[in-house]
């Protein structure tokens, strides 16, 4: 029963992460054929042996917006997807009629964070694969 429940207890945390069997790397290459250089290690692992988070790498977001106008007394307002100027809502007491003048679509890419000779925080996985959790930010804040 002991042995049952020890590799249960195995195939359980074979997939794990635990910030205990983290190592440092250097990436030396981004983000065509990215490569890294894990501390200690010889030879620099090449783009098939590495697994970056989502959040490090490029992401598209599509996106829809809609502008409009409307008054405040005499005065035009503008808005985009329902927040009022600036994020600002007007509170005259005075009422407004919201009036939809445009609107727009598109692709919005968020840039990875990484560059080459950033340090890592990495860990190994198995195969000689390493996943790359993030940039290393030391204490000075370098």
């Amino acid at each position: 029963m002991l042995r049952e429940a020890l590799n249960l207890w195995k195939e359980k945390m074979s997939g794990h992460i635990d910030a205990r069997d983290t190592e440092r790397a250097t990436l030396l290459s981004w983000p065509d054929k990215p490569r890294i250089q894990v501390d200690g290690d010889p030879i620099p692992y090449e783009q098939d042996k590495l697994i970056f988070a989502e959040y490090l790498q490029d992401r598209k977001v599509e996106a829809y917006f809609e502008i409009g106008q409307y008054m405040e007394g005499e005065e035009a307002k503008g808005s985009v997807t329902g927040v009022l100027a600036n994020g600002v809502e007007y509170e005259s007491g005075t009422p407004y009629e919201q009036v939809p003048r445009a609107s727009l679509q598109g692709m919005i890419v968020i840039p990875s964070p990484l560059k080459a000779g950033d340090r890592l925080i990495v860990s190994r996985l198995t195969g000689q694969r390493y996943y790359v959790h993030g940039k290393d930010v030391r204490m000075d804040g370098g």
